[in-house]
């Protein structure tokens, strides 16, 4: 059942209201507005409310950023922080509808006790409770039956948080020459300035440095860093990148035949994503 409005004075013909992060605004009498009136926006309670507002989003980007790293770590989370986080509608809206393990049994999470035991439901739409233990969010790479899983999200009604059953995946073709050590298939794209290329790594949520972007991913037990070279010159000067390649503990690139499926998915996904905004013909 959705929590009733909480509706705040703000001016003598307006009233104001979070509705989770969306103000909303409306007359004393009820009639909800279209939009927000600059006194109103500008009253001490908008101000107030914008700002709460602003707290909130800030809140759900770090929620989904720390749900997608267990993603990408693959580590098991203990089910006591599972259920400590559970009741903030960001962390649950976060978690929710995603396919996790629990126990050996796998299922879309639907609900976490105060204990932290989970109710999956399978591919059957069957609800499951197994017993306390660690949560482990696979990535998708991990999930053979991938579509068989959108399929029952989709019969639900239901979306996930943080993308999971719709995140890109990329296998490593057959025709890979395992004992290479890079991945041309993105370089030479051409940007206009360096710092677009910076830019738009970073809005992907990837970390620049010494002029790659890199994401670090942990592949069964074995941790990697994905690198694609953007370039080290004056930010402002146009920039080509370059190759796309795995790196260990150690800083020594990894031969494409050992890198792991879920390094090699999210490096791929990485480089696609920065090498799409690239200068174009049309441009």
């Amino acid at each position: 059942m959705a929590t009733p409005l909480v509706w705040h004075p703000a001016t003598p013909q307006h009233e104001l209201a979070l509705d989770g992060t969306t103000l909303r605004c409306r007359k004393p009498q009820g009639r909800e507005l279209g939009s927000i009136p600059r006194a109103a926006r500008d009253s001490r309670t908008g101000r107030g409310l914008s700002e709460l507002r602003e707290r909130l989003v800030r809140h759900e980007d770090e929620c989904r950023t720390t749900v997608e790293s267990w993603l990408l770590a693959g580590i098991p989370v203990p089910a006591a922080l599972v259920a400590r986080v559970w009741p903030d509608p960001s962390w649950r809206s976060a978690l929710a509808q995603l396919v996790v393990i629990v126990d050996g049994r796998t299922g879309l999470l639907t609900e976490v006790t105060d204990e932290g035991r989970a109710t999956l439901v399978d591919q059957d739409d069957t609800p499951q409770t197994p017993p306390v233990g660690p949560f482990t969010l696979p990535h998708p790479a991990l999930l053979p039956d991938l579509t068989r899983w959108l399929r029952r999200l989709t019969l639900r009604g239901s979306a996930q948080g943080v993308a999971q059953l719709t995140r890109e995946v990329h296998h490593r073709p057959d025709t890979t020459p395992p004992g290479a050590t890079g991945l041309d298939d993105y370089a030479g794209a051409e940007f206009e300035e360096l710092r677009h290329a910076t830019a738009r790594a970073a809005r992907h949520g990837f970390v620049v440095r010494g002029g790659f972007a890199t994401l670090r991913v942990v592949d069964g037990d074995v941790a990697l860093q994905a690198r694609y070279w953007l370039g080290a010159d004056d930010p402002g000067l146009p920039a080509d990148t370059g190759r796309l390649l795995w790196v260990d503990a150690s800083e020594r690139p990894v031969a494409l035949g050992e890198v792991g499926p879920v390094a090699w998915s999210e490096g791929v996904r990485m480089a696609e994503l920065i090498h799409a905004g690239r200068k174009t013909d049309d441009q």
